[in-house]
């Protein structure tokens, strides 16, 4: 009898060991910090004043960390905040009741450089091939840029077999199967922007205006050209107000990460000119010698 016991202690024991385990093993492509205490927008933005947005929003929408995964069958995307998306929830929901974030890649090739959408009211360097767009109460879609910004259905919704988002902790998890979309590679590079939600604002974005009110933000102003996002994913914060600098008649124009193509046509453009004006400058030396 003893050995009996001893024998179902020791299955029960390898059975919760193997519960314990992990469903799958994801292997990280790409992670990147953001500084914490930068979710002001350009640097002044504040946020609305009634009651239903708590004093720690401003945390709960400061972006730390983005990180990119693959598994045998899927791509995790994380987005981990200083607060738990769901610390307050005032409406319900799936536990992100005030995030409004859109991730749009760029793996290189043809594309868009404006937003899916009007709302964030900012546009991009470089062109973007996909947008994860993240919103509470079944509102993520996974968008192609030759889809149509017309067609309110556009995309594959988050309650199809694969695509999945939900909260850990103090990260907004979207999980998203090969079938989907494709393991992501060290070449894809991304934009990320996170805005407060209003499901009556512009493509669902809270607008900050120019004076801060119940319902919006201030620091803006009542054009269609000031970004209506509080944090983007960049170096240093000095970095995030550069890109989110904007001018009546000019929206803001954002880089992707990491610093990659864009910046390396650069260097090499500003290489050849230099190269052509020595070989320019040695011809003449040499002609009038």
């Amino acid at each position: 009898m003893k050995k009996l016991s001893m024998a179902l202690l020791f299955v029960i024991v390898l059975t919760g060991t193997a519960l314990a385990q992990p469903t799958q093993d994801w292997e990280e492509v790409f992670c990147m910090a953001d500084p914490q205490g930068d979710a002001f927008g350009p640097g002044d933005y504040s946020y609305p004043e009634h009651s239903s947005f708590p004093p720690e929003l401003a945390d709960m929408l400061d972006l730390v960390e983005f990180r990119v995964a693959n598994s045998e069958s899927a791509t995790r995307f994380e987005f981990t905040f200083v607060q738990p998306p769901d610390l307050v929830q005032p409406w319900g929901g799936a536990g992100y009741n005030f995030h409004r974030i859109d991730l749009y890649i760029a793996p290189g090739g043809d594309g868009r450089t404006e937003t899916f959408r009007p709302g964030a009211q900012v546009e991009f360097a470089m062109p973007w091939q996909v947008n994860l767009r993240i919103r509470d109460w079944n509102g993520a879609y996974l968008i192609h840029w030759e889809d149509n910004p017309d067609d309110t259905s556009a995309g594959i919704w988050q309650e199809n077999e694969g695509f999945e988002v939900f909260v850990q902790d103090n990260t907004i998890v979207v999980e998203v199967d090969h079938q989907h979309l494709g393991p992501a590679t060290s070449q894809w590079r991304y934009y990320v922007l996170v805005g407060l939600q209003d499901a009556y604002g512009p493509d669902q974005y809270r607008k900050v205006c120019e004076e801060r009110g119940p319902w919006a933000g201030g620091g803006g102003s009542e054009t269609e050209f000031n970004p209506n996002v509080y944090d983007i994913l960049a170096d240093t914060v000095q970095a995030q107000g550069q890109q989110l600098d904007w001018d009546a008649g000019r929206l803001a124009k954002l880089q992707p990460v990491p610093a990659g193509r864009t910046g390396l046509y650069r260097i090499i453009t500003i290489a050849g000119i230099i190269l052509v004006a020595a070989g320019v400058a040695v011809f003449i030396w040499a002609f009038r010698k």
